[in-house]
């Protein structure tokens, strides 16, 4: 049996990320170092929302620059990955409620930061949607009927930010208290793997709720948990809050028994 591919929850913070050099982009470059070269990528991103659970099916993905206001440089960028077919098919055989969508690309939570990890663009990627209809426990049990991909060589990728608050962010000063206490509250709970507390986040206190104001960029937190085993070992990087209200933490999930 092949190495079970680890699982990465990437804090992906700013478009502006994509064209900079800063410890976040150097941090994103280092784990790609660390862990094995995956076969493919399956990513579930902040910015890819739909009324249901599909995969991208396109061959050749755009690349989606779905931000406003930032330099032409950023919306220059292109990240000419390709699709891949069969891992559509092993995802369809794993997960029959999922549909598949031909319109969506690579948007900007998975290419930003794959363009420091793999700026070759040489491992295929598709996306699967976050599915608006389902409840924090379904995408957990979806994300249960995705772990045998990781024993193909597949690296389920997860991107968005724990604590996402944008109406409350500032360009200057100390994070809020909440967004910190919320923050370590994850890393206590990742740690723990009491991965039940994280999908009942909203009962965490008002900090969770202040940190998690829009589930979306949460959501792909709750995927790598559910496509990870609990007695795998989990490591932190990225700790730092920016903004005052948008963690970059990140997260690796590996099975060292694989």
């Amino acid at each position: 049996m092949e190495k079970v591919m680890p699982v990465l929850f990437v804090g992906h913070g700013s478009p502006m990320n994509a064209i900079e050099e800063n410890e976040f982009t150097e941090s994103w470059r280092e784990i790609s170092e660390k862990i094995s070269r995956p076969k493919a990528i399956l990513a579930i991103s902040a910015h890819y929302e739909r009324e249901d659970s599909s995969v991208t099916s396109n061959e050749k993905p755009k690349t989606i620059h779905d931000f406003y206001g930032f330099p032409k440089e950023l919306y220059d960028q292109k990240y000419d990955c390709s699709g891949s077919k069969e891992l559509i098919t092993k995802v369809k055989d794993l997960a029959q409620e999922v549909d598949f969508d031909s319109r969506w690309g690579i948007d900007h939570g998975v290419w930003c930061v794959l363009s420091k990890m793999y700026p070759n663009a040489d491992i295929p990627v598709v996306e699967l949607s976050i599915n608006r209809k389902l409840s924090m426990q379904q995408h957990y049990d979806l994300a249960r009927k995705l772990y045998k991909l990781r024993e193909e060589g597949i690296l389920i990728f997860c991107t968005g930010n724990v604590v996402h608050n944008l109406m409350l962010a500032r360009m200057s000063g100390t994070p809020y208290k909440w967004a910190s206490s919320f923050d370590e509250k994850v890393k206590k709970y990742v740690t723990a793997r009491d991965d039940l507390k994280l999908v009942n986040y909203e009962l965490l206190g008002e900090d969770a709720l202040l940190s998690v104001n829009s589930a979306e960029h949460y959501i792909p937190l709750i995927y790598a948990l559910g496509a990870t085993d609990r007695n795998e070992s989990v490591s932190f990087f990225c700790e730092e809050i920016v903004l005052a209200s948008v963690s970059m933490r990140c997260i690796l999930f590996e099975d060292k028994n694989g």
